[in-house]
């Protein structure tokens, strides 16, 4: 039996994919940070922190696959040196674990992000894994060090990998709360406050007014109805979206899978989702009126999923309307863990996972 250590255990992948993953059979451990509360019936829990060495090395031994989740996605208030110590040097503690162990980890599953190939200047086309990974925010610069450090432990112990880039990553349950005015409102606050902190910041820092062009068109609703953005030329925003049942099919997919090994994916939904596609879903599902604001420049970006549909055999189950639909038709023991915290994505593979 294949046992296998998820870090980030208690994130919205990592809960998830620990209950599916012991329905295939594997023997789970799962890791969380210290005194985090995390219990899923039949998963091994342990306690370790990205900083503490010792404690990695215990969480990583005996297990044939290591499951890397564990990252702080926001930088926030964190200074960049305590940022980089948790996300990078994190990665290289939990690779020295891995090598070191009497019996060595047999596969590193590493889970990156979209974020790597600079959401705010994507190519109309959709992105293939080998387009430049020039990321323009310290979380997807993280992303791409670990991707680096990842690789060069196969070359200097063996280690054998797989790169998963995952895109927006949702709950159903989360996902009801989209290209509504309300979100869309607070998507655009968020990233314009936080600045070069966010991954959009040279997007929305152009000298444009997003937030005054939507006041302009739409200002206050008491209703939140749902709501599309286009840019300029009349295209429509988009996020690659992924609901995390087709996130955790993939990631199950690459463990022990040999066409996997030493490879990198885009791991994410069927196809993007524009804000036209999600906001017309949003309206049918709820009633509600369909608006649209023409913003000064464009979001929008999609991820190629025909590397891992070819080796792997993945093929995503769930677009945003499939997503909407499970919300609204809840069974006793869903396939995935739902989370109450909220969300404003931002084009992030896990941010639940930290």
């Amino acid at each position: 039996m294949t046992k296998i250590l998820i870090t980030g255990a208690s994130g919205r992948v990592g809960s998830t994919l620990a209950k599916a993953a012991l329905t295939r059979g594997f023997s789970v451990r799962g890791m969380v940070m210290p005194d985090e509360c995390f219990s899923v019936s039949g998963v091994e829990v342990v306690e370790a922190s990205l900083t503490d060495a010792a404690a990695l090395a215990r969480a990583v031994s005996g297990v044939d696959v290591v499951v890397h989740l564990a990252a702080q996605m926001v930088l926030g208030e964190t200074s960049v040196e305590r940022y980089y110590d948790i996300n990078v040097l994190g990665t290289l503690r939990l690779l020295e674990a891995a090598v070191a162990q009497p019996v060595p980890v047999r596969q590193f599953v590493y889970a990156s992000t979209d974020n790597t190939y600079d959401p705010a200047h994507a190519p109309r086309e959709p992105i293939t894994e080998d387009h430049p990974q020039y990321p323009g925010d310290y979380y997807g610069t993280s992303k791409v060090l670990c991707e680096q450090l990842v690789r060069n432990y196969h070359k200097l112990h063996g280690l054998d990998y797989t790169i998963l880039r995952y895109g927006s990553v949702l709950a159903p349950n989360e996902a009801v709360a989209l290209f509504r005015l309300d979100w869309v409102r607070g998507f655009l606050a968020t990233h314009t406050a936080a600045g070069r902190r966010s991954n959009l910041w040279q997007l929305l820092a152009g000298g444009h007014d997003f937030l005054g062009a939507l006041d302009d068109q739409i200002g206050h609703r008491d209703d939140n109805p749902a709501l599309a953005l286009t840019g300029p030329d009349g295209r429509p925003w988009a996020i690659h979206t992924s609901d995390v049942r087709d996130t955790v099919a993939g990631t199950l997919t690459a463990i022990n899978h040999p066409n996997a090994l030493n490879q990198d994916f885009n791991i994410v939904g069927p196809h993007t989702t524009t804000f036209t596609e999600g906001a017309t879903v949003i309206a049918k599902h709820y009633n509600l009126d369909l608006l649209t604001a023409h913003m000064p420049a464009t979001l929008a970006f999609e991820l190629s999923t025909h590397k891992a549909t070819q080796l792997l055999d993945y093929h995503p189950q769930h677009d945003f309307d499939s997503t909407i639909t499970t919300a609204l038709n809840p069974t006793p023991n869903p396939d995935y863990t739902p989370v109450t915290q909220g969300w404003i994505p931002t084009s992030d593979a896990t941010p639940a996972d930290a």
